[in-house]
């Protein structure tokens, strides 16, 4: 994709060297040949990743000749690959309002808003590009990440589904399908939970979503709760059964295969249902659902089609995209440690991209090792001290560091960008405590205490109370504390477990 990418760029800027040295020659402005040499300069310094010694080229040439419109076309590329989104949308914006046919504007000013996070504007711009030259796959490919991004999940598994014909080896493609097809069954889940909250249907795509997760005991009380209330529910014993077959019961999983209730008419495929049945998952994720019950087979329809995408991806040689996937499966499943690796392999291929690292830091965080992340919060500060998020992600890991003076300054400024930002009051409520500023402690646990489900942030409440000389107080969030701890306890004794059909 680079290469074709690179090839468009020299492509457009020789052909902008034809035009300027006819209207050099004519106009005798500048005689053509120097103006083809600061062209080829220009060319050639983009192709050797040098952009920003290009920019002063082009900005020069499109000073002398601001009517010529693929100088600025060029000149956007180079800012592109500079990393100046911001003036790139505003030269493009500006570029379509003159020449709307011009498909390279659209193409960078989609670009440049996808990398501003302006995924909305974005596709419309895409779509314009995509539209104009519909064989372009870098157009098709960035449209389809825009929708995705705009939750738009069929229309972006359609995209990528057409970039895939042309490139069916390309890892993003498989990576985005995967995800989009996740983003349908998750909207499906959502819509229905709102819907008919408690229903089997409910229930049944709760028990997917942990049988996904790995969490069998989970899924198998899930099941078992919309069979239930609706004991026709098809292919819910098979999921059973392969819980028990996963979970070492092989005699348990044949029983609970044989209580799968059978077909009473032929299954012609066209519900969602019955296409799912005969294997065809792109029919069955498409057909018309008419009841909640065809619902849920579309949703186990898009499903399936994630778990082939991911298949397929991983088959592919090593990328960014297959490390992702990987690192997203692991977080899901609650294996920060195995997911900190994968953003780490993520990152050989994109060194120093920042989203990749926030993701590592909170990888590394949620698996007790805030120390290495500290060194990757702060890299990221430096890009961007404004950051409330970072801020927040700095101070905390401080504290987990038990290094709670320093974090306190970071954890201040968190709240002076956003007063609402909850858990940043816990934080700096516990690193206040922690060198004893209890007065300043009270009220800042106090703000965190609505959120507080663990009870870590009321027994800490507790003791800023008392070493402030406030015993009464003390005594009643001690109290609740310890509510919290006999409830969580009570909840754990209640944990689902695989028990017999």
């Amino acid at each position: 994709m680079r290469a074709k990418s690179r090839a468009r760029v020299r492509v457009a800027i020789l052909a902008a060297c034809t035009v300027l040295a006819t209207w050099w020659a004519c106009t005798a402005q500048q005689p053509a040949a120097d103006a083809a040499e600061k062209l080829r300069r220009a060319n050639a310094l983009v192709q050797a990743d040098k952009p920003e010694q290009a920019i002063p080229i082009y900005r020069e040439l499109v000073g002398a000749f601001p009517k010529e419109p693929t100088l600025k076309v060029n000149l956007a590329v180079a800012l592109y690959k500079a990393g100046q989104y911001a003036e790139v949308a505003e030269l493009c914006r500006t570029l379509v309002e003159q020449r709307p046919e011009e498909f390279r504007a659209w193409l960078f000013l989609g670009a440049s808003q996808l990398k501003l996070g302006q995924s909305g504007k974005a596709v419309e711009a895409l779509r314009k590009a995509a539209a104009m030259q519909p064989g372009d796959v870098s157009a098709r490919l960035m449209l389809a990440d825009a929708l995705l991004d705009q939750r738009q999940y069929k229309e972006a598994a359609a995209e990528y589904g057409r970039a895939e014909k042309a490139v069916p080896e390309n890892p993003r493609v498989w990576f985005g399908l995967g995800r989009s097809y996740e983003g349908a069954a998750a909207d499906i889940f959502e819509r229905q939970e709102r819907a008919r909250p408690g229903s089997a249907e409910v229930l049944a795509l709760g028990g997917d979503l942990e049988l996904e997760r790995g969490q069998w005991a989970r899924a198998l009380r899930q099941y078992r709760e919309a069979l239930a209330l609706k004991p026709e529910f098809r292919g819910l014993h098979l999921a059973i059964a392969e819980i028990y077959a996963r979970t070492g019961h092989p005699e348990w999983s044949a029983t609970e295969k044989a209580r799968e209730p059978g077909r009473e008419t032929e299954c012609p495929g066209e519900t969602p249902e019955c296409a799912f049945a005969a294997g065809d998952f792109e029919q069955a994720a498409s057909a018309f659902a008419g009841s909640p019950e065809q619902v849920y087979w579309q949703a186990r329809a898009y499903r399936e089609l994630a778990r082939r995408s991911y298949a397929r991806l991983r088959e592919l040689p090593a990328s960014r995209e297959q490390a992702e996937a990987a690192a997203e499966a692991d977080e899901k499943s609650g294996r920060y440690k195995e997911a900190a690796a994968a953003w780490r392999e993520a990152l050989q291929f994109a060194k120093g991209e920042a989203g990749l690292e926030r993701r590592l830091a909170l990888a590394l965080c949620h698996s007790n090792d805030c120390a290495a992340a500290l060194p990757i919060i702060a890299g990221l500060l430096e890009r961007d001290k404004s950051s409330a998020e970072l801020n927040y992600l700095y101070g905390l890991a401080l504290l987990e560091t038990h290094e709670p003076a320093k974090a306190i300054r970071f954890l201040e400024s968190v709240l002076q960008k956003d007063f609402e930002f909850k858990p940043a009051h816990g934080a700096l409520g516990e690193a206040y405590l922690e060198v004893g500023r209890w007065e300043q402690a009270i009220p800042q646990l106090e703000e965190a205490l609505a959120e507080d489900d663990g009870g870590t942030r009321h027994y800490q409440l507790a003791r800023a109370y008392q070493e402030a000389g406030k015993q009464e107080r003390s005594a009643a969030v001690m109290k609740d504390y310890r509510e919290i701890l006999a409830r969580r306890a009570a909840e754990e004794r209640n944990e689902p477990r695989i028990t017999p059909p």
